[in-house]
């Protein structure tokens, strides 16, 4: 008898810890970047990364390495890489979500993207309109599988300003404990597969 009243409570902790809502909160305005992980009471902020509490030991400092410069892409390509991205993963990715389907919430879904085109006007046009054509390719989808009851995106240039992207956001998404159990096995062996394996 003691044995079941363990197994009683062991069962109703794991449907508790699995009916747990997280809610992970996507934030970007004026270059800041900011993400932040909550569940129940407790918080995370993956970005920008929290402040390394200083050790009471002091290491001496590694001699510096000469560091080489990273390779610079210009608007053109980040964008169409992450376009190019998106082609690759979106069938697996929806295949996922229907697997949980109506069990993610995203609320609030706030979008602006703004490209500029002060010297290369023709690239902006077309970066806008490559966007605009994912998203009208994308959000149909979405919102068949996911709740978002306020969807506000904008895409649009600003042949003033300099080429690059502003980016205005606030993304916030909610889904409970089992659904993301459900979906991150499949998801984790898909990445496994796109990964280009090291030669």
């Amino acid at each position: 008898m003691p044995a079941l009243w363990v197994l009683a409570v062991v069962a109703l902790l794991l449907v508790l810890i699995l009916s747990i809502r997280l809610r992970v909160v996507f934030t970007a305005k004026d270059d800041n970047l900011t993400l932040e992980v909550r569940a129940a009471f407790f918080r995370y902020r993956v970005l920008p990364p929290p402040e390394e509490k200083p050790s009471r030991k002091k290491k001496k400092p590694a001699p510096e390495k000469p560091k080489e410069p990273a390779p610079t892409r210009t608007v053109t390509e980040t964008v169409q890489r992450l376009l190019a991205l998106l082609d690759r993963f979106w069938e697996p990715v929806t295949g996922v979500l229907r697997n949980i389907r109506g069990e993610i919430r995203v609320d609030p879904l706030t979008v602006h993207v703004t490209y500029g085109g002060r010297d290369e006007p023709a690239d902006a046009a077309i970066l806008c309109g490559n966007t605009l054509a994912a998203v009208w390719a994308v959000m149909p989808v979405l919102e068949t599988l996911c709740r978002i009851p306020r969807p506000r995106i904008t895409v649009d240039t600003d042949f003033d300003a300099p080429n690059n992207v502003r980016l205005d956001a606030q993304i916030g998404l909610t889904l409970r404990v089992w659904a993301l159990l459900v979906s991150l096995r499949p998801l984790l062996v898909l990445l496994r597969k796109q990964t280009p394996k090291q030669q």
